[in-house]
């Protein structure tokens, strides 16, 4: 049984992700702990918490893929679940249990909420992968699966070197179901490009001449984008080859020239737009004419190109600017919060009883048992009572937060919207001028050689029609 997660934030495509119906032949909701009704609202609910914790991982994503032997019941289903979050130290968060069945394999996605309510604080994440492998081996041993060695806890290590490592990660796996391009291909691909190359220079522009961007990775130092603007480190790409060996050799690429990821998507998406659409057939011939006016187009073009990924990179500047700093608007409204609820709390907690109703509490209470049940469910009650109202002012509060949030954000790409489309009407009455000019300047230039032609044939003929020459 194979069981991998991480925390992660993105609740938006994380709930997209689960409910997508292309890629799987049946999606069910098993289980949902939120009052909202979908995972979308959920998850968004979820993740915005985590504001309140300083955090930015709001969720805790983990799925659960038995061996295709096995067919498991709804009950350890959710079983599986139940040990997976006691390994994880997720007990009590709420969660939400998809299952995806895909060539007649089944296996479940879990999601939990982060945020410890009561403390205010991300359940720890800590050694997450030794929580997998230690619920996994529970599992195959109390459903009677073959066992299946891991990296961690519960790691053979006398048959470890006889168990190869995958040739592809979970991650590989899942942008090669996006882009449809085998990632054992790409590798070789790549791999064949590494070893054709003398120099870290060459080998960029091997890369490029193949349709990669190479870019700066935000923890790796070098890695890839390819023609749709997915993302790949490097070093994974190339067979045998270590990160000291790789940065060694690409030493003459200094990182500083290479765009970061963000510019890099902001290249390709622009280049994809702009690539001109194909054409059923061309003349074999084009004037000289025809070429200039090409040619001029091409470097029009490309200064467009230029001028549109500038104000895509500082558009991109603007939403982080606007991220970074709702995220710190976040963080004192959450503060704030949660000075108010302690003080709340402290002002409505009752008085301590005196020593003689004390007393008096502990004989009545030893002489009817009924007494102590009832003081402890008014206890009970008055808790969740104060839970409960809580609860509602910690979604209020999140509401209107995101609902603040998202107006900014709203306005923000409203007006990025209306500048793009500015530059892009103005490019084109710029494109549109500077051909014009350049029809001109040609037109000039053919009657100024029709008019010098004329005269020198008027300079060779005249004397001969002059009759006082003769």
């Amino acid at each position: 049984m194979i069981i991998k997660g991480a925390s992660r934030a993105g609740p938006k495509q994380l709930s997209r992700h689960l409910g997508r119906t292309d890629t799987n032949e049946r999606v069910a909701v098993l289980e949902l702990h939120s009052p909202s009704g979908s995972i979308g609202e959920a998850f968004r609910d979820w993740q915005a918490l985590a504001a309140g914790t300083k955090g930015t991982k709001g969720l805790y994503h983990a799925n659960i893929d038995p061996d295709a032997r096995y067919k498991m019941t709804p009950e350890q289903w959710t079983r599986a679940v139940d040990v997976l979050e006691e390994e994880l130290g997720l007990t009590g968060q709420p969660r939400a249990v998809v299952l995806h069945e895909k060539n007649g394999r089944e296996h479940i996605h879990v999601v939990w909420q982060r945020t410890d309510i009561d403390t205010m604080r991300l359940r720890s994440d800590s050694h997450n992968y030794q929580a997998h492998e230690r619920a996994s081996a529970r599992l195959e041993q109390e459903f009677g699966h073959d066992h299946v060695p891991g990296k961690h806890a519960k790691r053979d290590r006398e048959a470890q070197p006889e168990l190869p490592s995958s040739e592809i990660t979970h991650a590989e796996w899942q942008q090669s179901e996006r882009s449809g391009i085998d990632p054992r291909a790409r590798k070789e691909q790549i791999t064949a490009l590494f070893g054709a190359s003398d120099t870290g220079s060459a080998f960029h522009a091997a890369l490029q001449h193949a349709g990669y961007l190479l870019a700066r990775g935000d923890r790796r130092d070098f890695v890839l984008l390819d023609a749709d603007g997915e993302v790949y480190s490097l070093r994974r790409q190339i067979a045998g080859v270590t990160a000291k060996d790789l940065r060694a050799f690409m030493d003459d690429v200094p990182l500083a020239t290479l765009p970061s990821v963000a510019e890099g998507r902001a290249t390709v998406e622009e280049a994809r737009r702009s690539a001109p659409a194909p054409v059923a057939s061309q003349e074999p011939h084009q004037s000289p004419a025809d070429d200039r006016t090409a040619a001029l187009t091409q470097k029009i073009e490309a200064m467009h190109r230029a001028d549109l990924a500038e104000q895509e990179r500082r558009h991109a500047r603007e939403v982080t600017e606007l991220h970074d700093r709702q995220q710190a608007q976040a963080d004192q409204a959450f503060d704030a919060f949660a000075r108010e609820q302690a003080r709340r709390t402290l002002a409505e907690r009752p008085e301590e009883a005196g020593t003689f109703e004390r007393l008096w509490r502990t004989i009545r209470e030893t002489i009817s048992d009924e007494a102590r049940v009832q003081r402890l469910a008014d206890e009970a009650r008055r808790a969740a009572e104060a839970d409960e109202r809580r609860n509602d002012e910690v979604r209020i509060m999140v509401a209107g937060v995101e609902a603040s949030q998202r107006a900014e954000l709203d306005r923000l790409v409203e007006r990025q919207g209306r500048e793009r489309a500015d530059l892009l009407q103005e490019q084109e009455r710029d494109m549109a001028r500077r051909i014009a000019d350049d029809e001109r300047a040609r037109a000039l230039a053919r009657e100024y050689e029709q008019r010098r032609q004329e005269a020198l044939s008027r300079d060779r003929e005249g004397p001969e029609r002059d009759p006082r020459a003769r």
